[in-house]
């Protein structure tokens, strides 16, 4: 397993990366981590998570969170809640490599221990390369704070300990921007300021030297009243004397011979971990005629490709004495043709000083003589903006101690590149120092929150936030706040993302139109999706093509950074390229094209949402739901289990969710209405009550427009229920009861003895168990003249409920052993689980335990094989009770803990029910 703490929380096994929900979780593993492999006391936990309020029951709490943790982490990796064991305290064992600060503190020991400055140099590189951040950010807890400040204290003593072996190293020239980076963030420690004192003294650079000293001396006096330490000073005196001392360094750098790189970005921010990938295949210093190295650095317009290239660039001119350059292929460039190689060639050779005579016409004969002219030298060379590999292979190196960087918006897979970095939107809090840098940092600390507001609208592209940040550095009355209301308007984001020519509409215009038109017809299309992701079958459908020609051509957007791939077969936009492939849409995609190719994808997904529907459930509503043949090329989905069909839905529910949305403001009605009750079943099993509430909403607008009373009741009946699970029952009275009387009014038994089942459940829960059976009753007579078998197990199983309540026993057990036997007769295991659930119900209140318990766990294995963890939940809870009864305290406690973690889970209102039972477990019966 892998434990982050160096920066944001993490943790990852083999399952892939834990899913940390909640403060207190973090808190918790935080707190776990800083003491890893010792005992924590119960006392400095719970300060930990509470500090100076703990709640009354703070022990059983705590004890909630670790058996949550340890879920987690088993989830991450099998066997790893065992990790986590108690002895007057808890402790989490970390194996030696696992935890990223042991690991940083070994290098630290290794680095100190090194007998060559250059060993540990690169073991002090290897141990600050593992921060990403903040130790422990994101954790508020002050217990952890106080414990991250010791941390990144340790970090800084590491920093400077390397500083210190570089310059031994001769490193002075490459370290003075770094240092100045760090002085201007540790503004009073006096070690850092020495040391850009003496790395400016060793470049030859003693004029800035002395005011660097200088400097420091008059913010000591200025802000702190003192002086600088006798270090300080008795540096400044050796420079003033000129002490040759000073200056005497066998491994100092030869001068420069030729540097054309631009200079660097002075608010340059992040990317700690791609640069540290573009040095890590770098070979060492003293590897003379090693062979060329090449490294491509690719992604989307704006995402700061020729910012790193330039920033790696000046951070090893160094190892690269002869010659750092720099050319523009224009790959990407507004208004400009991509440089053909042979004219690239002409401008390298005349940069190393190869007169224009000696230049050869042939594209091959230039190359040959580029690759010899820098045959015996070690020269850093980036070519920028690429638009192919065969633009950029005339011109890299042969044979030679020599690094070539090249920046491209495609990535360049048959470049024969020693890595590639695909750079990815900046991390939130590099995003929100980005834009500080810019604007100011003291306009931006006014306000935090709406900075973070900015950068998330920019969606973290580092174009994108510096020219926001620069429109609000241009104009001092606009607040922070305000540019983000004007961001907020999503049709004109793109807009005030400009200035004057240039901006990111500029930068993705020129990657839409160097597609191909069938490329290009596709992006635009898919800015018409209304989910935040899609796959191949979407895009099909949307384009009317087959599967794999969509899938093509989605590879191919994904090559040129146009589109996402974070999951295999599943895709998605940047958030301000979505905007401009919508916009893209507006204007290139006539209304009728748009209008035709959502309705394509819409029908996709009815059909799709059908057989998923009829997989997984025992009423399929194919009577109100009745579709016409799919007429795009691309199949829709077909289930061949109901594991398939429920994996599909919760991977495709957002998205689901967004069509109807879309549907609903096109005024495809029947798309609205048809879709929400194929999803009906799915929202009731996996208890996603938020969805189901609002797309039925929709769906009910939807029919009521239609005129379709029918279809009216039947969402209404299906609101009913979610309203009765959340324990809204003045709703869901109203909602099943407008539903029984349409049924009525036109006729429909079918609808009508389903709305009599759940105003049977609805009473039942109001604790009306007389008018509950009577409802469950006629019910019964309504779904055998339908002959609507599911409905007759259920409503059996109901009355047998009714019966239990009303302490009528014996008739209740036998109306389950009916619905049990009908259940089992029609495959339906929602029933039959129900009826064993039921059954363990009654048994508990004849206090025959051994046959509650049995029936339990038998339903327990029907829920938990169905995937259905609301019901799963519900019969834990029974199951506690009667193991309580039985004197078994710990196993009702330990049905319990996994009941409230799933009731959780699912925003159940259950779970206080559940939480009150644990509270009370260890009181008298």
């Amino acid at each position: 397993m892998e434990f982050r703490i160096l920066g944001s929380v993490e943790v990852s096994g083999t399952a892939g990366t834990a899913r940390l929900a909640g403060s207190r979780q973090l808190t918790l593993l935080s707190t776990l981590l800083l003491h890893a492999n010792h005992v924590v006391p119960v006392d400095q936990l719970t300060d930990a998570l509470w500090h100076d309020a703990p709640p009354a029951n703070a022990a059983a709490a705590l004890r909630t969170y670790v058996f949550r943790l340890r879920r987690v982490l088993a989830a991450t990796e099998p066997g790893a809640d065992r990790r986590i064991t108690f002895t007057a305290g808890y402790r989490l064992r970390t194996e030696a490599g696992e935890l990223d600060l042991e690991v940083f503190r070994d290098h630290v020991r290794r680095a100190r221990a090194a007998d060559r400055p250059s060993d540990a140099a690169e073991e002090f590189r290897s141990a600050l390369a593992l921060w990403r951040g903040p130790a422990c950010g994101g954790v508020a807890s002050r217990q952890v704070r106080t414990r991250a400040a010791r941390l990144e204290e340790e970090r800084l003593t590491a920093l400077e300990a390397r500083i210190d072996t570089d310059l031994a190293l001769g490193r002075h020239a490459e370290l003075v921007p770094e240092l100045r980076d760090l002085v201007a963030a540790h503004r009073f420690r006096e070690r850092l300021h020495g040391d850009l004192i003496l790395a400016l003294h060793g470049s030859g650079r003693r004029a800035e030297a002395l005011h660097a000293f200088r400097t420091v001396q008059q913010t000591l006096v200025e802000e702190l009243g003192v002086d600088p330490g006798t270090q300080l000073r008795e540096l400044h005196q050796r420079i003033l004397r000129r002490d040759p001392e000073l200056t005497a360094s066998p491994s100092a750098d030869p001068p420069l011979r030729r540097n054309d790189l631009p200079h660097d970005i002075i608010d340059f921010t992040g990317r700690d971990t791609d640069l540290a990938g573009l040095l890590a295949v770098l070979p060492e210093d003293d590897a003379s005629g090693a062979a060329v190295v090449i490294q491509a650095i690719d992604g989307m317009a704006g995402i700061g490709k020729t910012a790193l290239a330039i920033h790696a660039a000046h951070h090893l001119a160094g190892r690269y004495p002869d010659a750092q350059l720099f050319i523009d292929l224009h790959g990407h460039t507004p208004d400009h043709r991509a440089t053909e190689p042979v004219t690239a060639l002409d401008a390298l050779l005349r940069a190393v000083g190869v007169p224009g005579s000696r230049i050869p016409q042939d594209l091959d004969e230039r190359s040959a003589l580029w690759r010899s002219e820098l045959a015996e030298r070690k020269a850093l060379v980036v070519l920028d903006n690429a638009a192919t590999a065969a633009q950029v292979r005339p011109l890299l190196l042969g044979a030679s101690g020599c690094l070539v960087l090249v920046t491209s918006r495609r990535r360049l897979s048959d470049l024969d590149a020693a890595s590639v970095v695909s750079l990815d939107v900046l991390p939130v809090d590099d995003a929100t120092d980005l834009f500080a840098r810019v604007v100011g940092h003291d306009r931006a600390a006014a306000e935090p929150e709406q900075v973070r507001a900015v950068v998330a609208l920019c969606g973290q592209l580092p174009l994108a936030i510096r020219i926001a940040a620069a429109r609000l550095r241009n104009r001092p009355a606009w607040t922070v706040a305000h540019l983000a209301h004007r961001l907020s308007e999503r049709r004109q984001r793109l807009t005030e993302l400009t200035i004057e020519d240039s901006g990111v509409t500029t930068a993705f215009e020129l990657s839409y139109h160097q597609l191909t038109a069938e490329q290009r017809r596709l992006f635009r299309l898919l800015g018409l999706v209304p989910g935040a992701d899609f796959d191949a079958c979407v895009a099909a459908a949307l384009t009317g093509t087959g599967q794999e020609d969509a899938e093509r051509l989605l590879e191919e957007l994904v090559d040129m950074h146009l589109l996402q791939q974070d999951i295999p077969g599943r895709y998605r936009f940047h958030d301000l390229l979505r905007q401009h492939a919508a916009d893209c849409a507006d204007r290139d995609e006539p209304e009728q094209g748009r209008t035709d190719a959502l309705r394509l994808a819409f029908e996709w997904c009815l059909h799709s949402a059908s057989a998923a529907d009829r997989a997984l459930t025992m009423r399929p509503r194919r009577r109100f739901v009745q579709l016409a043949p799919p007429r795009g090329a691309c199949p829709p989905m077909a289930f061949a289990s109901r594991d398939r069909a429920l994996d599909w839905c919760e991977v495709e529910r957002a998205n689901l969710v967004a069509a109807i949305g879309r549907a609903a403001e096109l005024d495809e009605h029947e798309t609205v209405g048809k879709l929400a009750l194929l999803l009906s079943g799915f929202f009731n099993l996996r208890k996603h009550w938020d969805d189901w509430i609002s797309t039925h909403g929709l769906a009910l607008t939807a029919f009521r427009r239609l005129g379709d009373r029918e279809r009216e009741a039947l969402v209404l009946g299906k609101l009913g229920i979610a309203y009765e699970d959340l324990r809204q029952f003045d709703r869901a009275l109203d909602c099943l009861g407008q539903a029984k009387d349409i049924a009525r009014a036109t006729g429909d038994r079918w609808t009508e003895g389903a709305t009599l089942v759940n105003l049977g459940r609805l009473y039942h829960g109001l604790g009306q168990v007389d008018q509950a059976l009577d409802h469950h009753r006629l019910a019964l007579v309504a779904c055998r003249e339908t002959n609507d078998v599911h409905g007759e197990a259920a409503t059996l199983n109901n009355i047998g409920d009714c019966l239990r309540e009303l302490r009528r026993y014996p008739e209740a057990v036998d109306y389950l052993h009916q619905a049990l036997t009908l259940a089992r007769d029609t495959d339906n295991r929602y029933i039959e689980g129900f009826a064993l659930h039921n059954l363990g119900e009654a048994h508990h209140h004849l206090r025959r335990f051994p046959e509650a318990v049995g029936y339990l766990r038998r339903a327990l294995d029907v829920f938990r094989q169905s995937d259905n963890r609301y019901l799963e939940a519900f019969s834990l809870h029974i199951l506690g009770a009667v193991l309580r009864a039985t004197g078994r305290q710990d196993s009702a406690r330990e049905a319990w803990l996994k009941a409230v973690t799933i009731f959780e889970d699912l925003g159940a209102p259950e779970t206080e029910d559940v939480r009150a039972s644990l509270a009370g477990l260890d009181s008298p019966e």
